[in-house]
């Protein structure tokens, strides 16, 4: 085993080469009557002041690193049926599980000599980490942060059409007098959505007015009648047009970074063994070959490129620069990179050959 230890810097920019979504489980808001995945925000130092930004959260990368590892490492154990067991892939993919404290345990117990040799025998687990067996990952990955400001993309809300909308040439083979009968039904559907949503706006201004420190009983008023008479108005169009099921049905929706913004983005690999390295570029290779982030992939979302400038410092000694890493066309590929990094790259194609893999 190489002994000498490795600090590799990245620092440069993910590209969004199609919109990106992510699917956290607790940023949502209500818009109308459709519940709307959002981005996650943070706060961000630009332009000498202190602004607000959506972001494409760490835990995005770091899972598609990690996880694509993990699939490839059980696939090729797999080939030599060499199974893993459940509870070994939860370490590899996710950190393991972590059962409660049993009486009697102490949570201060640290086994340094066995996370030593698990480090050693699975390097994936080494550069991600475990939380089960309080192993701290040797890998920093950071958020990526647009550049500049960004209004995301809303995708999914609006209105489901119906196939005369999608196809047009559909309506010639329909018969005229009947295909004017529907337009004219279809148009009252959508006036009695907008007549509902309306109706709804107000009701919710009503109930922020009666939580008021002193209410405005005459506007509450006024505003309830507006709602009353908007959702007759619904009531009265969905009858013209054939009942309240209609074919225009009302979607949720969530939030993407549109195609084309560039977001800043850092990694660093810390103290990491030339093994650890090599399974580091495996990973990256991996990520590449998928070339996506995110959520949707049914969508088409998430694809992305990336590039690097690389700094390397070799068992604590000063960074150098070690030439660009670039992530585009579903390749990894390094410019002016020097004879360590390029050997780790060239090395990461054979890491499935070299290990079992065994988390034991």
């Amino acid at each position: 085993m190489n002994a000498r230890k490795f600090d590799l810097a990245m620092t440069g920019e993910i590209v969004a080469e199609t919109d990106i979504s992510v699917s956290p489980p607790d940023h949502s808001e209500k818009d109308g009557r459709a519940t709307v995945m959002t981005l996650p925000q943070k706060h961000v130092w630009r332009d000498g002041q202190i602004v607000s930004t959506v972001y494409l959260p760490a835990s995005s990368v770091r899972g598609a690193l990690r996880n694509g590892a993990a699939r490839a490492l059980a696939a090729a154990k797999a080939a030599r049926k060499d199974y893993m067991t459940t509870d070994d892939f939860l370490l590899v993919a996710k950190g393991g599980v972590k059962d409660r404290k049993g009486t009697g345990g102490d949570e201060r117990t640290v086994d340094y000599a066995a996370i030593a040799e698990r480090r050693r025998k699975q390097p994936i687990v080494s550069l991600f980490g475990a939380m089960a067996e309080k192993i701290a990952g040797r890998w920093q990955i950071g958020d990526a942060v647009p550049a500049g400001p960004v209004r995301p993309n809303r995708k999914g809300r609006g209105v489901r059409s119906h196939p005369f909308q999608r196809q047009p040439e559909l309506a010639g083979f329909m018969d005229p007098d009947e295909y004017g009968l529907f337009l004219e039904r279809d148009a009252k559907r959508v006036e009695a959505n907008i007549a509902e949503d309306e109706a709804e706006e107000i009701d919710r201004k009503v109930r922020r007015e009666r939580r008021a420190p002193e209410p405005d009983t005459e506007d509450i008023a006024r505003l309830e009648a507006e709602s009353k008479e908007l959702k007759a108005k619904a009531e009265t169009l969905r009858e013209e047009a054939g009942g309240v099921v209609n074919i225009q049905q009302p979607l949720g929706g969530w939030q993407a970074i549109p195609e084309g913004v560039r977001m800043t983005h850092r990694m660093r690999l810390c103290g990491v063994t030339g093994d650890e390295l090599a399974w580091a570029f495996f990973a990256l290779r991996l990520l590449a070959r998928e070339g996506r982030l995110g959520a949707h992939e049914s969508r088409g979302e998430g694809y992305f490129s990336a590039e690097y400038a690389l700094r390397l410092a070799v068992d604590g000694g000063d960074f150098a620069p070690a030439g660009k890493l670039r992530i585009a066309d579903f390749d990894v590929r390094l410019e002016g990179a020097n004879s360590e990094i390029e050997a780790a790259l060239e090395r990461s194609g054979s890491v499935l050959d070299e290990t079992d893999g065994n988390p034991e």
